[in-house]
């Protein structure tokens, strides 16, 4: 049984025959009529009768067409719901990202996202490590991913800018920026294993060429800041995560430090993804794009 064979009969009992309904559907009466024979051949009933006043259900018919026309209105319906999600009318989009994107960078973002598209819902999940952003992405838990580049990614992949990575203390400092021998000689907030800071300060080390000595290890970016503020050591940080008014606290490195954000997906971006990646691009972010970045910047 065809979708068109359905059609076809709703046509000839909207317009009270075959040669009305094969001109509106602009198709030839002998095709219509081979469907229509088709349909009833597969039922073993005949569904329609011609006479001289034109075509009439048959018993059969009458049971049968209410039956097709609720296949064709949950098309109908089914078609303009892919296409409201496809335009961006409705529909969910399931975003991945890490915990300190999620606060720091995509606020500007989301909130011009529901100014554009006000039906949908969007649903934000944060992870602590840049593996356990893409684990969850292969495994089908998101649409989108945004976080740092993923390694050895066949899906698409879109920059989207860099952050700026600050040294945190207790401050006021001397000097704007810090410099790798007195990192090196500084106690230091480092960051547990399932956190992804861990591998940005372990880069940020072996980069400039110092030695952190540990003093404390914690699991959130917000955690290690405030110990660094309260004089427990030093440590990194994006600066989107530096809460306003706390700026006397970091400074840049020497050499500044940056990390990419991109975002991906599986395959193709495609529907939602698409659009949502399209507005990260336009609008204003707090990232840096590759073009500014400053000369002699280190990027991971």
């Amino acid at each position: 049984m065809r979708l068109r064979q359905l059609e076809y009969l709703a046509a000839i009992c909207d317009y009270g025959s075959f040669s009305a309904a094969a001109t509106e559907l602009l198709v030839a009466q002998p095709s219509l009529s081979q469907q229509i024979k088709a349909l009833e051949d597969e039922l073993g009933a005949e569904l329609l009768e011609r006479g001289r006043q034109g075509v009439a259900l048959t018993a059969a018919g009458r049971v049968f067409l209410p039956h097709a026309r609720v296949v064709l209105d949950a098309v109908t319906a089914g078609r303009k719901s892919v296409t409201d999600l496809v335009s961006g009318v409705v529909g969910e989009l399931h975003v991945l990202t890490v915990r300190s994107v999620a606060s720091g960078v995509l606020p500007a973002g989301v909130v011009r996202w529901y100014e554009e598209h006000p039906s949908t819902v969007l649903r934000l999940r944060d992870v602590s490590h840049r593996r356990d952003l893409e684990a969850a992405m292969r495994s089908g838990q998101g649409d989108l991913a945004i976080g740092p580049r993923p390694r050895d990614w066949d899906g698409d992949v879109v920059s989207l800018g860099y952050e700026s990575l600050v040294v945190a203390g207790r401050g006021p400092f001397r000097s704007k920026r810090a410099s790798v021998p007195e990192l090196d000689a500084e106690k230091w907030v480092h960051f547990e294993a399932e956190q992804g800071m861990t591998e940005v300060l372990d880069w940020a080390a072996r980069s400039l060429g110092f030695t952190p000595r540990v003093v404390a290890r914690v699991g959130q970016v917000a955690a290690s800041l405030r110990l660094a503020v309260e004089g427990v050591g030093m440590t990194i940080v994006p600066v989107n995560a530096v809460p306003h008014g706390w700026g006397q606290h970091v400074r840049e490195l020497e050499p500044p430090l940056f990390r990419e954000l991109t975002a991906y997906g599986r395959g193709a971006l495609v529907q939602l993804a698409n659009r949502f990646v399209d507005l990260l691009t336009s609008v204003e972010l707090p990232l840096v794009a590759e073009a500014d970045l400053p000369r002699g910047a280190l990027t991971c």
